[in-house]
Formats: structure tokens, C-alpha cells, sequence
């Protein structure tokens, strides 16, 4: 019975930090509060990346590109855009398809091989995509492979936070790079900015 009691109460305090951690803009706004106290709370585990030694200037810069149009891409979902969503993931797009791999061998090119892959197919996703809610399911998949470059190839010449929200995907949570450790979630919107916390500080 011990026990028992014991494991209410911490399941009570888990739900309560949850709670404070997403607080809605609008203390009003109680289906938002009550999908909160839905959503899971536990981090996503992250496979180890390793970064590559030895990765051409050529390759950073391009990368960097990605990093560019990436960002504006969240802007235009932070902002509820889903137009502005479309053609910041068109971009993306087209920056990718741009990228010369002459630079990459070995590793370095079945590791990007994998990532573009993914890219390409969320981004052609986002281009389908008939409301923001689809084109933010693709934004999680696009964060993680973008994430996985930047970890690799380490292009970023000024930190980068990599944040999760567990309220994203249905409160399966998902994750995002951002260059601002503000939390600005790309994901909730205006309905819910502040939602989210940094797990790592990419430098």
C-alpha cells in the first residue's frame, strides 16, 4: 500500500512540473491544460552522433545554407504560417537539391546519403501538406536530420539549442534547433510559445 501511495505522488509531481514547464499563454485556455497533462513526459533518447574530423570548409558552408532556410521554416510555423511554411520548405528544398557532394567520401557521404534522404522526403511532404498540423509532423523529422548534420559536419560558427516540447506529434513530443535559447516553439505557435526546453547546446 506503501507502495501504491508512493507511486501516486510521484506520478501527481511528474504532471505538476509537466504543467509549469507548458503553461499555456492564456491561463483560460483549459483543453490546452488538460492535453498538457496528456502529453508524455518523458525525453526522447538520443543515438550518440559522432562529428567528423577533417569535413571541407565547402561542405560547412553548405550546410549552413540548410541551417538558414531551416530557421525560416520555423519562423513561418511559429508565426501559424502555413503559406509561409510552404515556401520556406520549398526553399529548403531547392537548397538541398543544390548541395555538391565533390567534397564528401566515405562516411561522410553515406552519413549525408541518409539525412538527405529524409530531408527530401519530409520537405516533399510539407509541399503536400493540406493544413500546419501536417507540416509540422514533417518539421520533426526534418529537426532530427537536421540535427544529425549539424552534429556530424558541425557547421554552425555560433551555438545552436537543440529544444523538445512534449506537447508535439500529439504529445508524443518532438524536438527542434533553434539559434535563440529563448524557447519560441515551432510547433504549438501562438497557442503555446513558451512550451519546451533546451536539452543541448550545440556550440
Amino acid at each position: 500500500m506503501k507502495k501504491r501511495v508512493n507511486l501516486i505522488s510521484l506520478c501527481t509531481i511528474i504532471t505538476m512540473l509537466l504543467q509549469l514547464s507548458c503553461s499555456p499563454k492564456d491561463k483560460k485556455d483549459e483543453a490546452a491544460k488538460m492535453e498538457m497533462s496528456d502529453a508524455k513526459t518523458t525525453e526522447p533518447t538520443q543515438t550518440e552522433i559522432m562529428p567528423f574530423e577533417g569535413v571541407d570548409q565547402s561542405v560547412k558552408t553548405q550546410i549552413n545554407g540548410f541551417l538558414s532556410d531551416y530557421l525560416t521554416l520555423n519562423q513561418a510555423l511559429i508565426e501559424d504560417s502555413q503559406d509561409g511554411a510552404k515556401v520556406a520548405g520549398k526553399k529548403l528544398s531547392e537548397t538541398v537539391n543544390k548541395f555538391d557532394m565533390s567534397k564528401l567520401a566515405g562516411e561522410q557521404m553515406d552519413f549525408y546519403h541518409t539525412q538527405q534522404a529524409k530531408l527530401t522526403k519530409s520537405l516533399q511532404g510539407i509541399s503536400e501538406s493540406a493544413d500546419i498540423e501536417e507540416t509540422r509532423l514533417e518539421l520533426a523529422i526534418i529537426s532530427e536530420s537536421m540535427y544529425a548534420l549539424v552534429k556530424a559536419y558541425h557547421p554552425n560558427e555560433s551555438e545552436l539549442y537543440y529544444q523538445f516540447c512534449p506537447m508535439a506529434k500529439n504529445g508524443d513530443g518532438a524536438s527542434w534547433l533553434s539559434n535563440t535559447k529563448e524557447i519560441i516553439n515551432p510547433y504549438m505557435g501562438q497557442r503555446m510559445l513558451a512550451c519546451g526546453r533546451t536539452q543541448e547546446t550545440l556550440n
